[in-house]
């Protein structure tokens, strides 16, 4: 690092000399950097209405905490109903309801055909054992802070008036302010960096009258027979214990009992402050007699003894923080643009670079509504962590990468055993899991295979930005034990001299019948590009490479092509030209992934060609948009790149806060962070470029004067 330094320092001194020399000012070089605050800045969301597709995510990756236009979570039923709802949320907190019946993994499993041999894949779903383990473990619901009336009832939307609320994005600050029954309140609200806390500042003359308090309630857990989205449920306050285990002048702790899981609620305050229980799991904070109520309110998984930071502390600790993700990592600056689509794309670039840190940089590999809600039982999809996580590198914030990496690391015991109880070598990732790592049952889920490559792509990220000897110690497991899977799940066929992939199989689209599905197109690739790159690996570390996997690359199945453009499977090529059964999965073989000898550019553009004259934009919504961007700008398509990334249709609407809906399921789905990340790394690769891009600034966007990209700290993908 002192070395880097140095060698910065340098370039810095050089550049100034230069300046010197042309006879232009020395500080020319300091005057063209981008203003980063400024940057930021002019993207803060602002709202001034109830806008229950817009609520306010707070959060350090590891904690969230979603907020309503009140500053905190007043609105819960409203806010779920329609849009996206009001969450307390953690990595490290997880719960299962009781295994009353004794039921094991086992009992999900039934054996398909592996060329020959027999396998068990936990695909009986809906059996009693499948259903027990898809929802279990789940997130835990920490709890909900809000304003209530004097009595302890619920404010009404028709209270609220005046509605001025803004999200400072360069501190992660949170001010709202409004009118409840014609007097004004101001609430701040913000996040610690770094603790499971939230920390408020309420000012009102409500307050000093006893006429608004602040509540805080806790439900048992989730309603678990809707995967995605599912309410609270405050139906059993007999399966769970709230207990006061220590209560001072200033300060509550709260233990929290859900069956086997435990944790711990602590709340401190300034000033006045009466801490009421009004009945169980549902607690008032009253301050009346002040016009102004300040608390923190931090969760743990052990008792907590270390003293907490005051409002104002967490407050200088968040903009410290953000400050430095938004000086320290890429930026892409479009304000010289003319081209009318320009402000709109630098705002949702911001704010999805805002989402991702509150939402997917945390110690556990998030699921694909990060701590916004719910969705799949609240478990990690591990086949699109390749969409959650490049980005970190592409935007120069590799560390947030890492943290997931170590998820992968941790359980890679298990995914060992897993793959050698299969008859495979090597490690067998789980494609849907709690923090465990154990395998969740499903139709689809078993049969999954575009997950396994990801730890090689994304430890190989990791070494472009750090190329040393110790990040290939780090990771070299996590490549290595991949390789092996990869190498031993390509079957031989011997009737046609190829290494082939499946059946049983579910390719991307997820619609083909595992037992007939063989061969998709980017699987293929995907196969080609991890084993050529766990080689490099084997080579860096002074390794011989290894000659299986070398006959692997030199004898793997090759894409089908048919009419002159890829296909996604070989086995069902007609795909493409059924109607409601098209898939464009075969665009990630370039694109998502680098120029290989498996792809043939000019196949490749043909069949992009064809998907784009087909559907149009209506192709690339969802996390489809970042896919579609990637390989359109590598085809050297700047044009439709940029239309991909600046689509306005309707399902690719990004929300005042920067979230996203999921067309197949917006209601379900309403904050969908694929759409946000694929997009950045879109985004990204079209502003750095790539390994073997063109020369010139900003290759992936159009070259007529319309687009002034400045680019700062972003990283090519390979």
């Amino acid at each position: 690092m002192d070395q880097l330094y140095l060698t910065l320092k340098q370039a810095f001194c050089c550049s100034c000399y230069l300046f010197l020399f042309l006879g232009l000012p020395a500080n020319t070089f300091a005057q063209n950097r981008i203003d980063r605050f400024a940057l930021v800045n002019r993207h803060n969301v602002k709202l001034q209405e109830v806008d229950a597709l817009a609520p306010i995510s707070l959060g350090n990756g590891d904690f969230a905490y979603t907020a309503d236009v009140t500053g905190l979570q007043t609105f819960e039923d409203y806010y779920h109903k329609n849009g996206i709802p009001l969450e307390t949320r953690t990595t490290w907190a997880w719960h299962s309801f009781p295994n009353t019946e004794n039921l094991k993994l086992e009992d999900a499993m039934k054996e398909s055909d592996f060329h020959g041999r027999k396998i068990s894949y936990a695909s009986l779903q809906h059996s009693p054992a499948g259903e027990y383990f898809r929802k279990n473990p789940h997130p835990i619901p920490m709890g909900q802070i809000s304003l209530v009336r004097q009595d302890g009832s619920a404010l009404t939307l028709d209270a609220i008036s005046q509605i001025n609320q803004t999200l400072d994005v360069w501190q992660g600050l949170l001010i709202s302010q409004y009118n409840i029954d014609g007097q004004p309140v101001t609430v701040e609200t913000v996040s610690h960096p770094e603790l499971s806390l939230v920390a408020v500042k309420i000012k009102s003359p409500l307050l000093r009258s006893g006429k608004l308090k602040a509540a805080f309630r806790f439900p048992y857990a989730y309603d678990l027979d809707i995967k995605n989205k599912p309410p609270f449920d405050w139906s059993k306050p007999e399966r769970h214990q709230t207990t006061i285990v220590s209560q001072s002048k200033n300060e509550v702790q709260l233990k929290r009992a859900l069956d086997d899981s435990l944790y711990y609620v602590r709340v401190q305050w300034q000033g006045a402050g009466k801490w009421v229980q009004q009945r169980p799991h549902r607690f008032l904070l009253d301050s009346k007699g002040a016009d102004s109520l300040v608390f923190v309110c931090s969760f743990a998984p052990t008792q907590q003894k270390q003293a907490l930071p005051t409002f104002a502390g967490t407050k200088a600790a968040s903009a410290a923080s953000w400050k430095n993700y938004w000086t320290q990592g890429g930026a892409v600056d479009l304000s010289g643009s003319t081209d009318p689509r320009a402000a709109e794309l630098e705002r949702r670039i911001v704010l999805s670079q805002y989402l991702m840190k509150v939402n997917y940089s945390g110690h556990f590999p998030p699921q694909e509504t990060g701590l916004a809600h719910i969705s799949w039982y609240g478990k990690h999809n591990s086949e699109v962590y390749w969409l959650h996580a490049a980005q970190f590198y592409q935007w120069n914030r590799t560390g947030l990468l890492e943290n997931g990496l170590k998820w992968y690391k941790k359980i890679l015991p298990a995914a060992q055993a897993d793959a050698a109880e299969s008859g495979f070598e090597g490690a067998r990732w789980p494609k849907m899991a709690g923090p465990d790592g154990r395998p969740t049952p499903g139709t689809i889920n078993p049969f999954i295979i575009w997950n396994h490559p990801n730890p090689i792509y994304l430890s190989e990220l990791v070494y472009r930005a750090k190329p040393t000897a110790a990040t290939l110690e780090q990771y070299k497991d996590l490549v290595f034990e991949s390789a092996k899977f990869l190498a031993s799940y390509a079957y031989f066929d011997t009737k046609t001299g190829r290494y082939i992939l499946g059946p049983p199989i579910k390719s991307v689209n997820e619609s083909t019948e595992e037992n007939t599905t063989q061969n998709p197109t980017f699987e293929l690739v995907q196969w080609y590009h991890g084993l050529q790159v766990a080689q490099q690996w084997r080579e860096r570390m002074g390794m011989k490479r290894d000659p299986h996997w070398d006959d692997i690359l030199q004898k793997l199945a090759r894409p089908t092509i048919q009419d002159g453009k890829y296909v996604e499977i070989e086995t069902d090529p007609e795909m493409y030209n059924r109607k409601g059964g098209f898939s464009s999965a075969m665009l990630m073989g370039l694109g998502y992934l680098p120029q290989t000898p498996m792809i043939d550019k000019d196949v490749m553009e043909r069949t992009f060609q064809a998907i784009l004259q087909r559907n149009g934009l209506n192709s690339f919504v969802s996390w489809s948009m970042g896919k579609g961007a990637l390989t359109a700008a590598r085809l050297g398509d700047r044009e439709t790149a940029v239309a991909i990334v600046c689509n306005d249709l309707p399902q690719a609407h990004f929300h005042k806060s920067g979230y996203v809906q999921r067309p197949k399921e917006p209601m379900a789905c309403p904050a969908y962070l694929p759409v946000n990340s694929s997009f950045l790394s879109a985004v990204a690769l079209m502003a750095a470029g790539w390994d073997g891009a063109p020369d010139g600034n900003a290759p992936g966007f159009p070259q007529d004067g319309s687009w002034q990209v400045r680019v700062e700290n972003l990283n090519k993908l390979p």
